[in-house]
């Protein structure tokens, strides 16, 4: 497709502004791209044009425009390449061997994706999001001491010892879980913590050791499942961000949201099989966010979701390019195996 002045000049402030993540202005954008032909009062009026649209703003700090929110997706649609890139090619087909394991493919392709788009990527595995809590209990294991256990509708179980506190007999740590199972059993396991925050004690009888039994349950689920659930690699890809540099705030936000599994799915809701794209939404307002599910076709297995996580300053063209490739290397290779082991 041939693309008018106003969708030229869009493209360059938006690859030019990837590249150097600062304000574009109209001498610069000519000085970089001298065969546009173009007085810099064109190209004033054209960026005004464009700003107007809302696909580009203006910063306090500078002349220049930057890409808004609109404006990247707009980009994404209309203005990037599809053609991968034959180095990226050559370099992402060495990283696959049939002698490795599903979790070697995974782990490798995710630390490949943050080295080459310079950004953050992670797994999130797709029991996290599709799972059931069937029940908690504790049992007695010596007269002060007891396991929690939780069990999943995927049969998956874990479980963790405690000492009691001095202040909570054993007897009332079990009637309190006993009364917590029947409140939270049939949860999704995304939204188990949330709800165990929520249940009240229905008397005032002994409020400090049910606070006590509830922390113990909450802390023990967050420790045991939710870490279990994604996989976060190239956080020292992020810190090399210049958005994150100087914004610890910024970059606690995005650890804090790869550290909890119920976010980072919630997050990941509405990606599907094709590429899924989130700029700049909701709390995460400075984050942009592309995923695609692996899925084994031949068993029809879903793996889980992968994604590559930065700035919404991101080069969109190529992590799409990388995301796409990688994946669908992922499911060739994992096609070709004579055995695919799904728990492994």
């Amino acid at each position: 497709m041939k693309l008018n002045r106003k969708q030229i000049i869009l493209k360059y402030i938006v690859e030019d502004y990837v590249k150097t993540a600062q304000p574009v202005g109209s001498n610069s954008l000519l000085e970089g791209h001298k065969f546009l032909n173009l007085s810099s009062a064109t190209v004033r009026n054209v960026m005004a044009e464009l700003e107007k649209d809302g696909l580009l703003e203006k910063t306090h700090t500078s002349s220049g425009r930057i890409p808004s929110i609109e404006g990247y997706r707009y980009y994404i649609n209309y203005l990037r390449n599809d053609k991968i890139d034959n180095t990226l090619r050559f370099e992402i087909d060495k990283l696959f061997d049939s002698s490795k394991s599903i979790e070697q493919v995974l782990n490798e392709s995710c630390q490949i994706l943050s080295h080459k788009t310079n950004l953050a990527t992670c797994i999130l595995n797709p029991s996290v999001y599709d799972e059931t809590l069937v029940k908690v209990e504790a049992v007695p294991t010596t007269l002060n001491s007891f396991t929690i256990i939780f069990v999943t509708n995927k049969g998956y179980v874990e479980n963790k010892n405690f000492v009691l506190n001095k202040n909570v007999s054993l007897d009332y740590v079990l009637k309190i879980v006993e009364f917590i199972n029947v409140e939270i059993k049939g949860t999704k396991v995304l939204d188990v913590t949330n709800k165990l925050s929520k249940i009240k004690l229905i008397s005032n009888e002994n409020v400090e050791a049910f606070e006590y039994v509830v922390h113990t349950l909450i802390s023990t689920f967050s420790n045991l499942f939710m870490k279990r659930g994604s996989r976060f690699y190239g956080k020292k890809q992020l810190l090399e961000q210049p958005e994150f540099k100087d914004n610890i705030n910024e970059l606690k936000k995005i650890f804090e949201l790869f550290l909890n599994s119920d976010k980072l799915a919630e997050v990941f809701s509405n990606c599907g099989e094709e590429i899924s794209i989130s700029i700049g939404n909701g709390k995460y307002k400075d984050i942009s966010i592309i995923t695609k599910d692996i899925r084994i076709p031949k068993i029809n297995h879903e793996l889980g979701r992968i994604a590559v996580v930065g700035p919404t300053r991101m080069d969109y063209d190529t992590v799409i390019q990388h995301l796409n490739y990688t994946v669908k290397m992922i499911i060739n290779h994992l096609n070709d195996l004579k055995e695919v082991d799904i728990n492994e």
